[in-house]
């Protein structure tokens, strides 16, 4: 009989308060995010050093790993905020420095990303809470630019994370949550200097959420006055009144405030502070056992910072219709079922249920500004700005792609089976499209001149890893010079001048940033490196390994070309390595390697 009844129980069928159990099981938000996450850190890990360096990545890793020998550090502009290149040295201490380890902040950041959904969980359903993450997770756009040594996606995972923390801490009132959020926040703008966009996207995004309220109150026939939240009213009245509670909570609103800006000020005099080891001019560590030097950091960290950061505009002399163009073009590729779902879920929010929700709102009109205002400021054409707009689209995305999710639940309950089909069809659509462009992009082609998420600066020599690890072995086993670079492309007249990365390009030695990404391959082997202009100087004893600018048919004019030494490279095996995606005019990218015969291994194939 017992055996009897528990084969009847469990052919008993499923009831709806069984099927609502099972609903919510299924969309319960924490550990559904945390299995999200936990797959978005393994597809951001996943041959994660495989791709060759962009010569952004390269110039900034070279830099990073200078700091971390030297222990010299100075804000420029020209590579942005000190978060990553400081982290960097750090990892490069600990664990050497190869393309893996570059990236692996900017992978960890990326990765961890979609936890930063559950802080919205009281302001989202269980699903949208869900849906949020899977689109941080693996937008192809934020998993792209998890896996490439950028600002972008760190900047904007830290920025959604203050936001979070100020949400969860209006939803618990708990103070630990506004120490977090002005932590993120500052962080933020030790990482790119649009983080001022942040700060201006939230700022005309609050004002719209107030004529939400003042055209509210309007129709509830409430008054102007009454779009200032009962709680302020009174307090304002207790105040008046003289009320001791409320001036004891102003006293300490402003000790709370104090605090945090204690605590943002330390984040930036920490990270921003010159380091001068071994040089002169006031730096961090030295000011420890000079105190009279602290006066000079504190205004190299703060004031001088500040100026230089604000100034930040980029090269914006441009034509605004074709970057929006490629802006628009980035986004339909990487994010095309995420701007329609985004557009689905505004319209939804704003005009089902009592009233718009402001996270949704908000994120909707933060994203349109930045899909308008980012082809302004941006100096390039890169799909790495698509960030700052595909994050804020996800929250109303997120709502979107839930509501399909319950309109299957609801017709798998109402055993509509043409409905229930309809939504299964959509959600592998949508999960479908962001599969393919991913793997395409970031696994398939990461280099390809023909992904679209691929800049100009990214070599196109997509089989070079196994010349570069030979490069880098030899360097390793040789003594004396290691590399010789030849041309007056290449041609540095101060090899070490380059330890401490110059303000521009065409400072320091001299051709070090033509060397990209060479020059950070090298580096990573501690290669010694010479350079000439002089032909004659490879007729007698040469290094393992000689560069030179290859001739190209773009180019009229031809000097200092591999073409020049090609009849003293006898023994030498010749290579070709594109530093960039294509040769436009003189500004080329075909770079001969000469390997020395003796010193390649037998299964060492030529490239060209």
């Amino acid at each position: 009989m017992q055996g009897s009844d528990t084969a009847q129980k469990r052919a008993r069928p499923l009831t709806s308060s069984d099927e609502s159990s099972l609903l919510q099981r299924l969309t319960e938000p924490v550990p559904l995010v945390v299995l999200i996450t936990a797959f978005g850190l393994a597809l951001r890990l996943v041959n994660l050093g495989a791709r060759v360096a962009h010569q952004d990545e390269a110039r900034v890793a070279y830099w990073a790993s200078r700091f971390a020998k030297n222990g010299v550090w100075y804000y420029r502009r020209i590579i942005h905020g000190p978060f990553l290149l400081q982290m960097d040295s750090v990892v490069f201490s600990l664990f050497g420095a190869n393309d893996f380890t570059m990236r692996l902040i900017v992978a960890l950041i990326g990765g961890l990303f979609p936890l930063a959904a559950l802080l919205f969980r009281k302001r989202l359903r269980a699903s949208e809470t869900v849906a949020l993450a899977f689109f941080f997770a693996a937008n192809p756009v934020l998993l792209y630019y998890s896996r490439f040594m950028r600002n972008d996606v760190m900047l904007a995972a830290v920025m959604v994370f203050a936001l979070g923390f100020v949400v969860r801490y209006f939803d618990t009132r708990r103070l630990r949550y506004v120490f977090a959020a002005v932590a993120c926040f500052t962080l933020g703008f030790t990482m790119k200097e649009n983080a001022l966009l942040y700060a201006a996207c939230w700022a005309g995004g609050a004002v719209l959420l107030y004529d939400h309220r003042l055209f509210l109150r309007r129709v509830g026939n409430e008054g102007i006055g009454a779009a200032i939240p009962p709680r302020i009213r009174n307090g304002a009245l207790r105040l008046y009144e003289r009320d001791r509670s409320v001036v004891n909570s102003l006293l300490k609103g402003v000790g709370i405030a104090l605090v945090a800006a204690l605590e943002a000020l330390a984040i930036i005099v920490f990270f921003y502070a010159p380091r001068s080891q071994g040089q002169p001019g006031p730096g961090l560590w030295k000011s420890f056992s000079n105190p009279s030097m602290i006066p000079k950091v504190f205004t190299a960290a703060t004031t001088d910072v500040a100026n230089e950061f604000i100034g930040w505009q980029g090269h914006t002399d441009h034509a605004y219709l074709p970057y929006l163009d490629h802006f628009l073009t980035s986004l339909k590729v990487g994010a095309l079922a995420l701007c329609i779902l985004a557009v689905v879920g505004f319209i939804v929010d704003r005009y089902s249920g009592d009233r718009p929700r402001d996270l949704v709102s908000l994120g909707f009109y933060w994203g349109v500004v930045s899909i308008l205002g980012y082809p302004l400021v941006m100096d390039i054409k890169a799909g790495w700005a698509t960030v700052h707009a595909i994050v804020p689209l996800a929250f109303p995305a997120a709502v979107g792609l839930a509501l399909i999710f319950r309109w299957g639940w609801e017709a798998y309950e109402d055993h509509d089976d043409v409905s229930l089909v309809a939504a299964a069809v959509l959600l592998l659509l949508v999960v479908g499209s962001v599969g393919a462009t991913a793997y395409s992009t970031s696994y398939q082609h990461p280099q390809d001149p023909d992904n679209q998420f691929v800049q100009y600066a990214q070599s196109s020599s997509t089989d070079a890893k196994p010349l570069l690890h030979d490069l880098q072995r030899i360097s390793r086993e040789n003594e004396g010079t290691d590399v010789l670079f030849y041309g007056s492309k290449f041609y540095s007249s101060n090899e070490a001048a380059d330890d401490v990365y110059p303000v521009e390009a065409g400072e320091g030695g001299g051709g070090w940033f033509a060397r990209l990404p060479l020059a950070w391959y090298f580096d990573t082997a501690d290669a010694n490196i010479a350079s000439t202009t002089n032909a004659s100087d490879l007729s007698g004893d040469k290094p393992p390994i000689v560069v030179a600018p290859a001739d190209v048919s773009t180019c009229t004019s031809q000097d200092s070309t591999a073409q020049d030494i090609e009849g003293y490279m006898s023994g030498y095996t010749r290579y070709e390595f594109q530093r960039f995606g294509f040769n436009s005019g003189c500004h080329i990218s075909t770079t001969v390697i000469y390997v020395q015969n003796s010193s390649l291994h037998s299964n060492t194939t030529p490239t060209a």
